[in-house]
């Protein structure tokens, strides 16, 4: 076969060196940031020239085609570079949100006089207003790192916005930026839904939405599926002479808990396509940990959930003994099964973070 005889292959930063006009400010600063990681960072440093780039706006009477112009690389000249030091400063020309240009607020008057001075190779009055101009275009770019929600060039853990979505979530952060979350699920879930958990009325169509986009099935829950609620000592009935709460029919009570019928919240998944995704909610099963750690964080640890996997008809295992995969009777091994196996239904009760009761 034949050589490819097309255009050879190019880093990003190469092709924008090369067409600059194609990226977007904020795009184009924080490549050329990631070029000199052990730069200063933009608009915060005393010396703009240890900064990994420079900021110059248009100064030309001219309608730009672009927000961004040219991109060139001048030899770093900054007090805080050893001498002889050959590295070099890219210099990137912004259109946009200047002091030049049609929009800028220099008179035209101005704008003549300094194309006439650089006609005469005097370069002097706008290396001065670039001075300016850098630390106005340094300040808008981190204006847009700050206050965009999602910034699509910096990581999710690092982004200003993590930490006010974990607020609204209500997740703490400690000293060591770790977040008290119930096993198996992880801080991400619980951040992509900041919404509904930041409402402190925490319905079943809210916990629906959540459970569905994270698991990627249908997932229906019902109120009042009952659970167990353990009597306090003072409550139980105890006989004798110093006995209390005995009378029958007003405070009598046999045993040390009572069903209590508003406890219980009851989750119907599926039905499940995929023999893999069944598997999966059962005890020991990835999606069993995780699905107790959601319901933990969005209800509490007080309710009791009364899980049933649905199974899609003609989806069950064969009956087999195994050592590898041994059959768990009632969740995937059944008795009397045919040639066709019909719709499974596997039924559990979970106990908020603690497992399977």
């Amino acid at each position: 076969m034949a050589a490819d005889a097309g255009q050879p292959a190019r880093s990003v930063a190469q092709r924008l060196f090369d067409e600059p006009h194609a990226f977007e400010f904020a795009q184009a600063v924080r490549l050329l940031e990631l070029l000199r990681p052990e730069a200063v960072p933009l608009g915060t440093g005393l010396d703009p020239r240890a900064e990994a780039l420079g900021l110059m706006g248009a100064l030309a009477p001219v309608f730009a085609p672009s927000a961004l112009g040219a991109v060139r690389q001048a030899p770093l000249r900054s007090l805080a570079a050893p001498a002889g030091d050959g590295r070099q400063q890219p210099q990137l020309e912004v259109n946009a949100f200047g002091l030049g240009g049609p929009d800028g607020p220099l008179p035209d008057t101005y704008l003549e006089w300094l194309q006439d001075r650089v006609r005469r190779k005097d370069t002097s009055a706008i290396a001065f207003l670039n001075l300016f101009q850098h630390r106005l275009l340094a300040l808008l770019y981190r204006a847009q790192r700050k206050y965009r929600v999602a910034d699509p060039y910096l990581a999710p853990d690092r982004s200003p916005a993590q930490t006010v979505l974990r607020g609204l979530a209500g997740l703490q952060l400690s000293a060591r930026r770790t977040t008290a979350l119930p096993a198996g699920i992880e801080a991400h879930a619980v951040v992509a839904r900041a919404g509904l958990f930041a409402n402190s009325r925490r319905s079943l169509a809210g916990f629906d939405v959540i459970a569905h986009h994270h698991f990627g099935v249908k997932i229906r829950s019902s109120p009042f599926a009952g659970g167990w609620r353990d009597l306090p000592e003072a409550s139980r009935t105890s006989i004798g002479r110093r006995g209390s709460n005995h009378l029958l029919g007003a405070g009598a009570v046999a045993g040390r808990r009572i069903w209590d019928q508003h406890r219980g919240i009851r989750l119907i998944i599926g039905p499940l396509e995929r023999l893999a995704d069944y598997q999966s909610f059962l005890p020991g099963g990835r999606r069993h940990a995780e699905l107790r750690g959601l319901t933990a964080a969005y209800f509490g640890d007080d309710l009791y959930y009364h899980v049933e996997l649905h199974l899609k008809a003609g989806e069950q295992p064969p009956a087999g003994l195994s050592k590898a995969e041994p059959p768990r009777l009632g969740w995937t091994a059944w008795s009397g099964a045919g040639a066709t196996p019909p719709a499974r239904v596997a039924r559990m009760t979970l106990r908020g973070a603690s497992g399977a009761v």
